[in-house]
């Protein structure tokens, strides 16, 4: 899994809860809370509806240089609370592969743009050369769309045959990233996530190796360790391979720069309910989860399994997330994304 920025973000950017500004969703922040026992909501993401553009990083995940993608009335001095993570440069692992026709960067005062910009209606847009990546966002709605077709990158560049992935190479990632400040599991009463998803388009031409998975991960931290100790918590909304997402209790590799630490992931039936977990194309689910709860459960597992074995649920925080595809097979998926959340609730002292 490709996730600096989100490691980065942790190990610097601790801001407090009372940093992320009044909820919109409350009272007049100026009338004080009189009753003790009523719980204080706070709205952790900044910029929910995309409105602000977004921070497009270069192919490798390593790289700490972004171009701003700026649209509709956001102001261009302004550097956008999100991130999209575009990783996967294979020509570090195929000869005469030329990786930056996949590239969605923007132009700078040295290189010129690598990505395409449009508008589709109500979306502005944003795609590569190969085709095989594209993001549209409607900053009035707050919908952003994240599409990724691995036909176009996973091939043989000048025969136009499909050469899936072999293991240990990278993957194809389109992933929306913010550090929305730090929140400390322990002294919250809740933490809940929610949001609205359609799966647009599912079409599997090999699946010889890997998947499409389409997650909300977090990187969970132990801010007191001295080797910055942590695992991954992921919200798998859905997974290609399965009809009903069973699970995750693992450890992270499969290629050359994976963590190597343990990752947690709900079942579909814990996260779709009534529902019973099963994603179909064209469709739209609402998911919510109060991530303290499991993230409770995820770490007592992590513990038996041998991971963070000198860390203490007191000390754990998270401060991080990314949003999006993970495509490590031969496919063209697409999913919209609406109504995004992030809500702590603590009792006032």
């Amino acid at each position: 899994m490709k996730r600096a920025a989100l490691i980065l973000s942790a190990l610097f950017l601790l801001v407090g809860l009372s940093g992320c500004g009044p909820d919109p969703d409350t009272d007049d922040p100026d009338t004080p809370n009189t009753d003790p026992t009523e719980p204080v909501r706070t709205q952790l993401l900044f910029d929910e509806k995309l409105a602000q553009g977004i921070a497009v990083s270069g192919l490798e995940s390593q790289q700490v240089a972004y171009t701003w993608w700026k649209y509709g009335d956001a102001d261009a001095g302004s550097e956008p609370f999100w991130s999209l993570g575009q990783y996967c440069n294979l020509s570090n692992t195929r000869e005469n592969y030329d990786s930056s026709v996949n590239d969605l960067s923007l132009g700078t005062i040295f290189d010129d743009p690598k990505g395409i910009e449009g508008q589709e209606g109500s979306y502005y847009t944003l795609t590569n050369r190969s085709g095989s990546k594209t993001i549209k966002v409607d900053p009035e709605a707050g919908a952003v769309t994240l599409n990724v077709d691995t036909t176009k990158e996973y091939v043989d560049q000048e025969t136009g045959e499909i050469v899936p992935r072999k293991d240990g190479e990278d993957w194809v990632h389109m992933i929306l990233e913010q550090s929305p400040g730090t929140v400390y599991l322990d002294q919250v009463e809740s933490f809940v996530m929610s949001l609205d998803f359609t799966l647009d388009q599912c079409e599997v031409a090999d699946d010889s190796i890997g998947a499409a998975q389409f997650q909300w991960i977090f990187g969970v931290h132990d801010k007191t360790s001295p080797i910055g100790d942590y695992f991954w918590f992921n919200v798998t909304l859905f997974d290609d391979r399965y009809e009903i997402f069973p699970g995750t209790q693992m450890y992270d590799g499969g290629k050359a720069d994976a963590t190597g630490k343990f990752i947690y992931a709900p079942t579909g039936e814990e996260l779709f309910g009534e529902s019973g977990g099963k994603v179909e194309v064209g469709v739209t689910y609402h998911v919510e989860l109060d991530l303290k709860k499991y993230m409770k459960e995820a770490f007592d597992i992590a513990q038996s399994m041998g991971a963070m074995e000198q860390s203490s649920w007191e000390d754990l925080s998270v401060s991080g997330f990314n949003l999006g595809w993970e495509v490590s097979n031969v496919c063209a998926v697409g999913v919209t994304i609406e109504n995004l959340s992030l809500v702590t609730e603590t009792i006032a002292s």
